[in-house]
């Protein structure tokens, strides 16, 4: 999960300069389909929560359209970036949201007890 937040923020700090800003778009966008796409077969492949599979394809699917759609605009299209960019941005934010109620949250007691895993 900590990949996918900081692919979000990789691509949320990204600004149109010319028009290779594009093509840099759609790599880190490449980048972080690849990274859904790695996470949902290690959850497969770990026998996890479906769910979770199930969000993750959901995401991928989203962030492989918002590829096409970047790929289909003519040549230094700012419009086009700009909503493409924000539009990945709030489909990683929502997918790290929906994963974060998965995480069991671990109570400790005495929290010298996590000084020793230090």
């Amino acid at each position: 999960m900590i990949d996918v937040q900081q692919i979000k923020e990789r691509i949320a700090a990204e600004q149109y300069r010319d028009t290779n800003s594009c093509f840099e778009l759609r790599m880190m966008l490449m980048d972080a389909a690849s990274t859904l796409t790695t996470k949902h077969i290690a959850n497969l492949r770990q026998g996890r929560d479906p769910h979770v599979s199930l969000v993750l394809l959901r995401a991928f699917r989203s962030v492989r359209q918002h590829y096409f759609d970047l790929e289909k605009a003519k040549e230094g299209d700012q419009e086009c970036y700009n909503n493409t960019r924000d539009a990945v941005v709030m489909e990683l934010a929502n997918l790290c949201q929906q994963l974060k109620g998965n995480i069991i949250p671990l109570l400790v007691e005495n929290p010298s007890e996590l000084k020793i895993a230090q």
